[in-house]
């Protein structure tokens, strides 16, 4: 006879997949006939903004577009020219499970571009661009406890999990806008481009609704008298979201795409349009009873299980990690005047972390010419407890770069935000089942045996008793371990 068990059903958001995924391009750019011909490329920066993310069957495209800008030095050497291009790409994804129903979130692991002057009138433009894909679906989650009315000596145990369930996955579209004052030294200059990154700092319940805050970085590059200087803002903003009910104290992770920027320099001032989307996985501590074994002291039973796991902890390490690198020059070092730096791909090994990090700085020569190099090294983590973690991502990228004599020198410091999973696994009784056949039953009606582990369940099962029984004869209140205990034969 199957027992009919009592059923808890509830709705969380399951994780279908995780994977990621690699665009690169090669773009030849062709120098307008009102600029002249190159005498060597000066810098190469880049922007990259999402258009549009397609969900399909098993199946996940990002596409979107690379706004790429050179600075080079013109056969004149008399100040900077300035070229640029847009370079579409689209990234596809794997996704086992997905459908048009489901949720995926996108993050940009790396981007890189790098421009050649293949002759004095084309640039060849290549573009690398890495992003990560965790794509979910909400669906229906089922756990079964004992009926309320068991059979005449049929018992139940359970067991209290606590785990980490997925409540909200959720996106939404940004936009920041303000007007900017440029500083004086920048007076008089000419505005070349401005690139923009969102910054997500806090998050925090009020109401019904979660407040995710953060700001918007702005860099923006200006040609001061034939010379690149560059000024930085920062535009704070707040998104909301609405939480689903019971929902109150959740752990946020959240994750941000450009999708548009638009700027304006005009007298002393700069009009900033930036457009993002925020995206959200909410995840709550919920408890979870379940029947986790049975036994009846008058027929056999048959079980079916199923085993799960759970995920029961998120720990999230931010860690900063540095590397020097230098490069001499073969023109003499009077200045620095600039020097941006990022970072490729975290490379994951069982005992260390390694990043590979690049600087592009522009300096003087001794001559007074403008000139530029790239210098490139890694930096290390080393986890303190020697666990590898299940995310590496990097979550800023900083320079200082210094000039003396005839060397560059420039430190870079990578913050990295590593997340450590931990998951439970559990038996889960789902079904039981009483057969016809009685059981064979103990000959003596009491025994007398030593509980050395505190487990009365297990003596109860194997004497045909019951753990309430048992602590009401030896008139115990707890557990007791080492000690003889009388058990009824029920």
């Amino acid at each position: 006879m199957k027992i009919e068990l009592k059923s808890r059903e509830g709705s969380v958001y399951k994780k279908l997949c995780s994977s990621v995924s690699e665009a690169n391009n090669d773009t030849e750019l062709i120098v307008p006939d009102s600029l002249e011909d190159i005498l060597r490329i000066l810098s190469c920066r880049h922007q990259c903004r999402i258009r549009e993310k397609n969900v399909g069957q098993d199946a996940v495209s990002v596409s979107g577009e690379i706004d790429v800008t050179v600075m080079y030095i013109p056969e004149t050497g008399d100040g900077v020219r300035v070229v640029g291009t847009t370079i579409p790409f689209e990234i596809n994804f794997s996704a086992p499970g997905a459908d048009s129903t489901s949720s995926a979130v996108t993050k940009l692991l790396a981007l890189n571009a790098d421009a050649k002057a293949v002759n004095p009138r084309k640039i060849l433009i290549s573009t690398s661009t890495v992003m990560e894909l965790s794509c979910y679906k909400y669906s229906d989650a089922c756990w079964f406890e004992p009926p309320e009315n068991a059979p005449d000596k049929l018992y139940f145990k359970t067991s209290e999990l606590k785990c980490k369930s997925i409540v909200l996955v959720s996106e939404k579209t940004l936009s920041v806008e303000d007007e900017l004052d440029v500083p004086e030294q920048l007076s008089g200059g000419d505005f070349v481009r401005a690139f923009s990154s969102i910054r997500l700092s806090t998050s925090e319940v009020v109401g019904t609704k979660l407040v995710v805050k953060g700001s918007a970085e702005i860099e923006a590059i200006y040609l001061v008298s034939g010379v690149p200087q560059t000024t930085r803002f920062s535009l704070p903003f707040s998104q909301l979201f609405t939480m689903p009910d019971g929902c109150t104290d959740p752990e946020v992770i959240a994750c941000d795409m450009i999708t548009g920027q638009y700027f304006e320099a005009f007298d002393g001032k700069l009009s900033a349009d930036i457009r993002a989307a925020i995206q959200i996985i909410c995840l709550q501590e919920q408890s979870r009873s379940y029947i986790c074994d049975a036994y009846s002291c008058k027929k056999e039973l048959a079980l079916s299980s199923s085993e799960l796991s759970c995920l029961t902890e998120i720990n999230t390490v931010s860690a900063n990690c540095s590397t020097t690198v230098s490069y001499n020059s073969d023109y003499g070092v009077e200045a620095v005047i600039s020097a941006t730096a990022y970072a490729a791909c975290p490379e994951i090994s069982e005992t260390e972390v390694l990043i590979q990090v690049t600087a592009e700085l522009i300096y003087k020569d001794r001559e007074g010419e403008l000139r530029s190099c790239k210098l490139r090294g890694k930096a290390q983590y080393l986890p303190d407890d020697g666990r590898r973690p299940d995310k590496i991502h990097v979550a800023a990228v900083s320079v200082s770069a210094s000039a003396k004599g005839d060397g560059l020198s420039a430190d870079i410091c990578v913050v990295i935000s590593a997340r450590y999973l931990n998951y439970d696994n559990i038996n889960m009784i789902t079904e039981v089942d009483e057969t016809e056949l009685e059981r064979e039953r103990p000959s003596a009606a009491l025994y007398m045996c030593r509980c050395t582990d505190g487990d009365l369940w297990t003596l109860a099962k194997k004497y045909g008793s019951d753990t309430e029984l048992i602590k009401q004869i030896n008139e115990i209140e707890e557990v007791p371990t080492d000690r003889l205990l009388l058990i009824p034969v029920v």
